[in-house]
């Protein structure tokens, strides 16, 4: 073996593994792509060059080390953004203040390995596999990595085997310039100075104060003011596009906690309650069930059910939706704002079932996950505490999204998960509608006789992971703008339009069961959010738009938020629809069952008049007649109603030992 070539067995292992990792890689693009190309070439040639350089002798000289030390955390930057944006995006001052964190993250491996090569390793393995799982979490959801991702992790991690893992030649370019990266760290000619124990251990607690120091800043406003970081939280893409990734993340640390709003305390709360409708006092219903006994509620929210035509007209094979379009008779149906887009289901179950809002919590944050930590008064109590038999429903794993903890302490008072599912059929390994529909029939059929039943379900058919192939889904409904020129978006968008049609053909047997029964009965359905980006592009593309383009304006933006919601009852339902946020979709349903609301839902229904819809992305108002306006919905932070809202919530979600009695059930 030449005498420049290291003949080390552990440095052999290495370079044949690293070589055989990226080969692998770049044969996963090129199947990604479904082409292979000069791109593919390249990295085949980059990967066995990444290889051989690996297993070259020598170092550079110390001074050039030192340079390659300053430089090689601003290439370990640039790698990052590349996954998702590109580096040139950000400001000078932004790029620096993200720069410190791999600087930081270098001495940190430096001070623990004691030599450059450690450094490095840790300086690039480490946003490597970060920024790669940001990649695939983007493409799945449309909204990057946040903090309090952390509290899903089961949840992800159950639902992860229906997403399929495309890789592509960019992001298999970008592991690569990682590798490099750790190559030349391990070329550079630097140690630590001192073998001895307690200086290295010195060094380590200083690099960790200094990692400390740093992440404690970029919290602070005064440091985000200074770079000029962005803060427009409603579009998190654009956030961290701004502001760069790791500076993005750290920074929405500060939102780990809901901030007390201004002019909080527990009697200005009660104050505000005191002020408004007292607890128990009902709408003026339009619902007549003809018996004068309360009828029994079913809510159904529907995963990802929606309807796209919301972007255009769309040329269709067929109806997705016959048979809700076709509904007339005691039905309502409408337009539903919601606060999430491709996922963060449980944020509009939450907004439904307790009439808060998203708007006054951090951006990403999931209540299961952060908030709800004990007993919460919600609908179920309140049904509960009129005599109903309350029941939640979800037919997979109960831990997701902490449903198991949460359902009772949100006063249901049985809980149905997956194993309570029995004689099932299966639509891509989820329980299909019909089963989970199934199911409300038997519970309503099982109840004891003269107690109204509420039962409420989360459904599962629609979940996301559209561009897998599956043996019992195909694409029956076609885009026959598209017809011809079929890609793999647009056939995940056909599947997922086919999705739709089976669950309008289950809420059709749903209905047609409860049509012939005596007791009365009110149905309703809604979509929890519209299905990732990667979905509605193709959709977009026959508007001349797309996920990126929408974003530049709040009336195209709102667009990717809203879904539809039906209303159906067995006797005589003579309200109109509205369009309105989940936020008051409780409070409104309320309404039409001729039943009483709670203080909270009659203070939310008169909060409906002046603001229609309020999530955490926008707000509407109506400012001429029938038609409502789009704005952000940090314009109305300020404002009195908003901020009266902004109190009670905090009341009840984070001040429980201080709660207002009696007002929010």
């Amino acid at each position: 073996m030449p005498k420049w070539i290291c003949n080390s067995t552990g440095r052999i292992a290495v370079a044949a593994f690293a070589t055989v990792i990226l080969v692998l890689f770049s044969a996963l693009a090129a199947v990604g792509e479904k082409q292979v190309d000069y791109l593919f070439v390249l990295c085949i040639f980059l990967a066995l060059l990444a290889g051989f350089l690996l297993l070259l002798k020598g170092t550079f000289p110390k001074a050039i080390s030192i340079i390659l030390m300053v430089l090689l955390p601003f290439g370990a930057l640039c790698c990052m953004e590349f996954y998702t944006h590109v580096p040139w995006d950000l400001t000078p001052p932004i790029a620096i203040l993200n720069y410190l964190f791999y600087l930081i993250l270098f001495l940190i491996g430096f001070t623990v390995f004691g030599n450059a090569a450690g450094g490095s390793i840790l300086m690039a393995g480490f946003p490597m596999l970060v920024g790669l799982v940001n990649y695939f979490v983007v493409s799945f959801r449309s909204s990057p990595i946040v903090p309090w991702d952390l509290y899903s992790l089961r949840t992800a991690a159950s639902v992860a085997g229906n997403y399929e893992i495309t890789f592509n030649y960019r992001i298999v370019l970008v592991m690569i310039g990682f590798v490099y990266l750790m190559v030349i760290g391990s070329k550079l000619k630097l140690r630590f100075p001192s073998r001895r124990l307690l200086p290295r251990i010195a060094g380590v607690v200083a690099a960790a104060v200094l990692m400390v120091g740093y992440i404690t800043a970029v919290k602070t406003d005064e440091v985000g003011d200074l770079v000029g970081l962005d803060t427009t939280l409603f579009t998190p893409n654009v956030l961290y596009r701004n502001n760069g990734f790791m500076a993005a993340f750290l920074s929405n640390l500060k939102y780990m906690d809901v901030e007390k709003p201004e002019g909080y305390s527990p009697e200005a709360a009660q104050e505000i309650a005191s002020a408004g409708s007292g607890a128990g006092e009902g709408g003026e219903a339009s619902a007549d069930s003809g018996s004068g006994t309360k009828p029994n509620i079913i809510v159904i929210m529907n995963e990802a059910f929606s309807d796209l035509s919301v972007y255009g007209d769309l040329n269709v094979s067929e109806d997705y939706m016959p048979f809700i379009h076709s509904l007339q008779e005691n039905t309502i149906k409408g337009d539903l704002y919601v606060s999430v887009k491709g996922g963060n289901t449980a944020n509009t179950e939450f907004e439904f079932l307790t009439g808060n809002s998203m708007a006054f919590l951090p951006a990403g944050s999931v209540p299961y996950q952060q908030y709800i930590k004990g007993e919460m008064p919600s609908m179920a109590s309140h049904l509960a505490s009129l005599g109903y038999e309350t029941h939640a429903l979800h037919p997979y794993n109960a831990s997701g999204w902490n449903r198991d903890q949460v359902y009772p302490w949100l006063g249901f008072e049985h809980s149905h998960f997956r194993d309570d599912f029995e004689e099932v059929s299966l639509l891509r390994g989820y329980v299909d509608d019909h089963s989970a529909f199934q199911k409300l029939i038997e519970l309503y059929e099982e109840k004891e006789e003269g107690t109204p039943l509420f039962a409420f379900e989360v459904t599962m058919q629609n979940h996301g992971g559209y561009s897998k192939e599956y043996t019992d889904l195909f694409p029956d409904i076609k885009l026959l703008d598209y017809e011809g020129n079929e890609t793999t978006s647009v056939q995940a968008a056909e599947k997922y339009l086919t999705l739709i049609q089976k669950s309008d053909a289950a809420f059709q047997e749903l209905v047609t069961y409860f049509q012939n029964q005596d007791e009365p009965t009110i149905i309703l359905m809604f979509g929890d959010h519209q299905p990732s980006d990667y979905i509605c592009n193709p959709i977009l593309r026959l508007f001349g738009k797309d996920s990126t383009s929408i974003q530049s304006s709040i009336e195209e933006f709102r667009k990717g938020y809203v879904v539809p919601y039906v209303m159906w009852a067995n006797y005589d339902l003579e309200g109109e629809g509205k369009t309105l946020s989940a936020n008051y979709l409780g409070g409104f349903l309320m309404e039409q069952a001729g039943l009483p609301m709670s203080g909270y839902q009659s203070w939310l229904s008169e909060l409906w008049q002046d603001y229609p819809v309020l999530t955490a992305n926008f707000y509407g108002k109506e400012e001429t007649a029938g038609k409502l306006s789009f704005h952000e919905v940090d314009e109305i932070r300020s404002e009195g109603k908003i901020q009266d809202y902004a109190i009670l919530q905090y009341n009840d979600l984070s001040d429980s030992k201080n709660r207002i009695e009696n007002f929010f059930e």
